[in-house]
């Protein structure tokens, strides 16, 4: 289990309560940036996070890879590859160059969860300034599922209180 979540701008309360109900469940419990906290707080032990425009500590990285459930896993916020709501800018290219399986961003404050490539492309939305159609707080835990032809990935918008978002369900399925 993946848990990714973003844009959270100054709420740590939020970040901990997220990484409180994973522990020790997650293979990977992620921040696609825009945290706006210090890169020494304590909050990010036990979580990948990278820098947000919102993130003036130049501890934070651009993008970082990791390894989770058997699966590449690119981080980044994407503000620096081209990305807005209309596109994924070069955040291709970056999976590609990277050989991500996984590719998760933020910004744009909107869920987004698409197959390019046989890459899953993930947006948890924001924890705090939800955009768009969705007006909701929200993050995302990712589930994978393999047999011998196949990989699926479960992929499961929650709202604050952990609970599944009914219309942001999704199974997404790419041939091996």
């Amino acid at each position: 289990m993946i848990v990714v979540m973003s844009d959270s701008h100054s709420d740590g309360r939020v970040v901990e309560n997220i990484k409180n109900e994973y522990a020790g469940r997650a293979s990977a419990i992620i921040h696609c940036g825009d945290s706006e906290l210090p890169s020494s707080d304590s909050i990010w032990q036990g979580i990948t996070v990278v820098a947000g425009n919102c993130d003036y500590d130049r501890a934070y990285q651009d993008y970082q890879v990791v390894e989770a459930d058997g699966e590449r896993v690119l981080v980044t916020h994407g503000h620096l590859y081209g990305l807005n709501v209309l596109t994924l800018g070069n955040l291709p290219y970056l999976a590609e160059q990277e050989n991500a399986d996984i590719l998760c961003f933020g910004h744009i404050h909107r869920p987004v969860a698409e197959i390019i490539d046989k890459r899953l492309f993930i947006n948890p939305g924001s924890v705090a300034q939800p955009r768009g159609d969705w007006k909701i707080k929200m993050y995302v835990v990712i589930e994978l599922f393999e047999d011998r032809v196949h990989k699926s990935f479960s992929i499961s918008y929650r709202d604050l209180q952990h609970q599944p978002i009914p219309e942001l369900q999704l199974r997404l399925e790419v041939l091996k």
